[in-house]
């Protein structure tokens, strides 16, 4: 017989985030103590707004399948939105809905890369871009980013990357998954000219807009150079600004070719997008500011907390997040105190030794870090630091 799977499905990592969060509710389950701080998404109940308009729409019998697109309303409220929020205008031909950012990256893969393109990635990247990348016959081109530049992307590194073999396409996010960075308007405007004059396709991941601190504002690559907007899609979504990742819905801005091409694919693919969902975005993108914000103010606390609790473990170092819900912490030093040779092990003694779960730097392409995730309550959060500052003092004596 032959091989039964493809030479695609062998070259597949599992989502190891996906996995350890899995892990952790599973040891819950088994009455495990365990504190898991691995889950990108937040610990709030979706806004009750937001429910009633799905319920709404189920008793209205709005059940149907929808256009491959997404429903006509649900287009034209985020187009209304985001060409305020780029300072673009869009249309709703220009959007597409899908079942959440994730897929929509994946339509934008699909749609603008071929057999053997090359795609860059900024290390340290969402765990994902590799894998979907390769399946759609791309080559992941790894740009690693260090703390030398704050693991920030510059002019000079881009420059020398698209002088050195030209990409097709670059897959940027700000606010980073996972080190929490999140790009200045001069910075991104630099870096997005460099990218229009080369011509390069970007894929702008923009899950954690609404999501920054400490006064830092997220500015989009398009809103700053507009004429970007020609070899650009925009993505994002209501997963994490309004707690509703289950809904599985987000979104992506394309220029009209593009997105025409992008909707053929998902009509093929996966249909139409969850009708219900739908109809709750459109409250969440057109009405829900105000529980978003209420959300963004109580993440800016914990992340206060965690920082102060983190101030008091020397061996360690991080970037300071100021977007998105995760610190990014480099563990390196103790690799040798701790006798384990990378993150994965280091994840796995943490789990074993103090019931703590959090997700290995390897998993994002750099092998020093470990990330941990603020979205848990103030309880979880201090008994999470609690086990890892004695795990900390364990190998250090």
């Amino acid at each position: 017989m032959k091989e039964l799977l493809s030479k695609r499905a062998h070259s597949l990592e599992p989502s190891v985030t996906l996995s350890l969060n899995t892990k952790a509710n599973d040891l819950k389950a088994r009455g495990e103590d365990v504190v898991g701080l691995t889950a990108g998404e937040p610990d709030f109940p979706t806004p009750e707004s937001i429910k009633d308009a799905a319920i709404k729409a189920i008793h209205d019998n709005k059940t149907k399948y929808t256009p491959g697109a997404g429903i006509r309303e649900l287009r034209e409220v985020v187009a209304r939105a985001y060409s305020k929020i780029l300072s673009v205008d869009y249309s709703a031909g220009e959007v597409v809905v899908s079942h959440g950012a994730k897929h929509s990256i994946f339509n934008a893969l699909f749609t603008l890369i071929d057999p053997g393109d090359e795609v860059m990635l900024l290390s340290p990247y969402w765990t994902s871009y590799p894998e979907m990348v390769k399946i759609v016959g791309g080559v992941p081109r790894i740009v690693e980013l260090t703390k030398e530049t704050g693991f920030k992307l510059t002019p000079e590194i881009l420059l020398g990357e698209i002088d050195k073999r030209r990409p097709k396409a670059l897959l940027f996010n700000s606010p980073n998954n996972p080190t929490g960075i999140v790009y200045s308007r001069d910075e991104m405007e630099a870096l997005s000219k460099i990218i229009l004059d080369a011509g390069i396709a970007l894929i702008s991941d923009e899950i954690y807009e609404f999501l920054t601190y400490d006064g830092y504002e997220h500015v989009s690559p398009i809103r700053v150079v507009p004429e970007l907007k020609g070899q650009s899609v925009v993505v994002s979504g209501v997963s994490k600004s309004y707690s509703m990742t289950g809904w599985r819905l987000g979104f992506a801005l394309a220029e009209e070719n593009v997105a025409y091409r992008m909707a053929a694919y998902q009509a093929h693919a996966t249909g139409c997008p969850n009708s219900i969902s739908q109809w709750a975005a459109v409250e969440a993108v057109e009405h829900g500011g105000e529980a978003r914000e209420m959300m963004r103010k109580e993440f800016e606390r914990r992340k206060e907390l965690f920082g102060r609790r983190l101030k008091a473990i020397r061996e360690i170092s991080y970037p300071e997040p100021h977007g998105a819900f995760y610190y990014f912490i480099d563990v390196s030093s103790l690799y040798e105190r701790c006798g384990v040779s990378g993150s994965s092990e280091f994840c796995d003694k943490l789990l074993e030794k103090n019931g703590l779960v959090v997700v290995p730097g390897s998993a994002f392409g750099c092998d020093n870090m470990v990330r941990f995730s603020f979205a848990a309550s103030e309880d979880e959060i201090n008994e999470a630091l609690d086990r890892f500052e004695s795990f900390v003092a364990s190998c250090t004596r």
